[in-house]
């Protein structure tokens, strides 16, 4: 008996095995509307000769409007990287790291960051160490 695979499961398989992720369309556990995807680090800057260093926390976006509402949370991980696909839209971006004044103090990215339709946006978002 032959099984044919359609070329959406074989795209998803192919997504899965290497991480891609897939953007541009909405799924029922997914954003809703066009997507695009928002990576960043949180990282520790600052402090005499000292480069930026990855911190473990927790990445919060807040829409554009001023609210300060969230609209989501990431959880970062060791490396201080993050990837998630969000609804197109601009955000200001804030997190908290347990590395950084024990959890208890904002970090910030330098501005709004700007998601647009099956393309990748970058923020860094400083924890500003003394």
């Amino acid at each position: 008996m032959k099984r044919k695979v359609s070329w959406a499961a074989a795209l998803l398989g192919i997504a899965v095995a290497t991480g891609m992720t897939l953007t541009g369309c909405s799924a029922p556990n997914g954003p809703p509307g066009p997507t695009g995807t928002l990576t960043g680090t949180l990282q520790a800057v600052g402090g005499p000769g000292v480069s930026p260093r990855p911190l473990t926390g927790q990445i919060t976006l807040h829409g554009s409007n001023g609210s300060s509402d969230s609209i989501t949370s990431i959880t970062v991980g060791a490396g201080g990287r993050f990837s998630i696909p969000v609804t197109v839209g601009t955000y200001t971006v804030t997190g908290l790291s347990p590395q950084y004044e024990g959890g208890n103090a904002d970090c910030q990215a330098s501005g709004a960051v700007t998601v647009t339709t099956g393309k990748a946006s970058s923020v860094e978002v400083d924890c500003q160490e003394k």
